[in-house]
């Protein structure tokens, strides 16, 4: 049994997490009738001749349960070695505490959802198994799979230098804009945000009460890929070295406050999410997340809305973007059986089919390059070109590297955006201080 203090560290990690993830999907929705309910699910070595069963932890709700759901019935029927049984846990809030429990009695099932929060703390009390190349190919996952994974999600679970969850529900960044509005002031679609803020001033000029740019309240993905976009490394990976008070940050951060001074640019307040706003037609563009299309869509169909969507604007003309989402976690406890049933199934879910599946019926990005190449996916984005925008930005997305304290950094760093959007503070010293609380956090954590 790991020690309690391990366990309370953990707990901090679960709002930064479901904040960070608020805008991946799930969390601007909350289905009750999906609550799933808690059954003692510890791992124990099959005795029955019948199937392994797997057990599955998630938050997926509304139509993204439906198609986990869905491709795991696909799953289980294709063999019958194996039995997957998921169960949704409510949010990515209840499911993280959902795992801290178990992981204290004792009683974690198989596999998880994971968000970037979870995996140091979980992988420091020894609670998940590394999934190492060897590892995984070593239970039947072909290597050829392993290199048609993009570049960008690879390292999105890694701590200290080992893998310990595997991409799945992903999400980009997005630009979701107004046509109506850009038609309005004859500008072409954003494509940087000196464009951005061009269309603000004419708005602005015109006494205009729309905004050129919604931003969601927690915006600190934006900012940080400014801020990257600008050249600063932020959070070096491997070394944990820190700029986040550099030049390049510190100028990435005066651009956005003059954008909120200026009334080019505004958060959601009081929404929560700014797919609302957006439909109603308060803006002419908003980032979100590309999980959030199924929440834009019925909104802007009831107001009429003639909108599509945007690679997210470039800083200082180049082009990065911040992957968020979550991945699948394979538990210690689980037995030999249940490991090589994780890995079939892991490996069935990246099948550019089943990968592309997932993607047209959620919103999330295909994890895998040859889903590009999937008939079916390609008809689709024939078809759906607002979804088509997200997998522009595969090649060039990165994941912000996790580390011990990596929750408690994310509130700090949620908390200092507040300081700039709200109250208006000065943006060197909000950097300032967070490089010193985040360089903290870091030490504190060794």
């Amino acid at each position: 049994m790991q020690s309690r203090m391990k366990w309370l560290k953990l707990s901090t990690g679960i709002l930064a997490g479901s904040l960070l993830l608020a805008a991946c999907g799930d969390s601007e929705t909350t289905d009750d009738s999906a609550s799933g309910e808690t059954t003692d699910t510890s791992s124990e070595e099959t005795t029955s001749s019948g199937p392994v069963e797997i057990t599955f932890w998630h938050a997926m709700n509304g139509p993204h349960q439906e198609a986990i759901t869905e491709l795991t019935a696909e799953f289980n029927e294709s063999q019958d070695e194996y039995e997957v049984v998921e169960q949704n846990q409510g949010g990515y809030e209840e499911l993280s505490q959902a795992i801290t429990a178990a992981g204290v009695s004792n009683e974690l099932p198989t596999m998880s959802q994971l968000t970037t929060t979870d995996v140091p703390e979980l992988a420091m009390n020894e609670l998940l198994i590394p999934l190492t190349d060897d590892f995984l190919t070593s239970n039947g996952f072909p290597e050829e799979t392993l290199t048609d994974i993009y570049e960008g999600f690879q390292g999105s679970s890694e701590f200290a230098g080992e893998r310990y969850a595997m991409p799945f529900s992903k999400s980009t960044r997005l630009t979701f804009f107004n046509q109506g509005i850009l038609d309005e002031y004859g500008v072409e679609v954003p494509t940087s945000w000196e464009d951005i803020q061009s269309l603000g001033e004419m708005m602005v000029e015109a006494g205009d009460d729309r905004v050129a740019m919604g931003l969601e309240n927690g915006f600190e993905m934006e900012y940080e890929t400014m801020a990257r976009q600008n050249g600063a490394e932020f959070i070096n990976g491997d070394t944990l070295e820190t700029d986040i008070d550099s030049e390049e940050s510190v100028e990435a951060l005066e651009f956005l406050s003059m954008m909120f001074e200026e009334g080019y640019a505004r958060t959601a307040g009081e929404d929560g999410y700014f797919s609302g706003p957006f439909g109603r037609g308060e803006s002419a563009m908003y980032i979100g997340s590309s999980a959030g299309l199924a929440h834009v869509e019925p909104v802007a169909e009831e107001n009429a809305l003639d909108w599509g969507t945007a690679p997210v604007p470039t800083f200082n003309d180049n082009e990065l973007t911040l992957f968020a989402g979550n991945d699948l976690g394979l538990f210690s406890s689980a037995s030999e059986e249940e490991q090589a049933g994780f890995v079939e199934y892991i490996n069935f879910l990246l099948q550019p089919e089943n990968t592309s599946q997932w993607a047209m019926a959620t919103g999330y990005v295909p994890i895998v390059k040859s889903a590009l190449e999937d008939p079916e996916y390609m008809t689709f984005l024939e078809e759906n070109p607002r979804y088509e925008a997200p997998t522009q930005m595969l090649e060039y997305g990165i994941s912000s590297p996790v580390f011990a304290g990596y929750g408690e950094f994310r509130n700090a760093f949620t908390g200092a955006m507040e300081e700039v959007s709200v109250n208006d503070a000065e943006p060197q010293t909000v950097l300032e201080n967070l490089q010193t609380e985040t360089e903290s956090i870091i030490e504190s954590n060794k």
